[in-house]
């Protein structure tokens, strides 16, 4: 036997899109708590640590 459909559309479990306060536009608005990064410093800062990971591998290489 089937499972009974529920009344409210098709589709799995959750919410629907744009239903909820809590959504990932919540990320990006002023209000939210914490610290504020801008995209442009998140990218510089992940290419940086790449860069010295590589840096340290190639410097391991040659301490060996």
């Amino acid at each position: 036997m089937a499972p009974a459909r529920r009344a409210g559309g098709a589709g799995g479990g959750g919410r629907a899109a744009g239903g909820g306060s809590s959504n990932i536009l919540q990320f990006y608005t002023d209000d939210s708590p914490g610290l504020q990064v801008g995209p442009t410093t998140v990218l510089v800062a992940s290419l940086s640590f790449v860069g010295v990971v590589v840096l340290l591998h190639i410097w391991g290489k040659f301490r060996m």
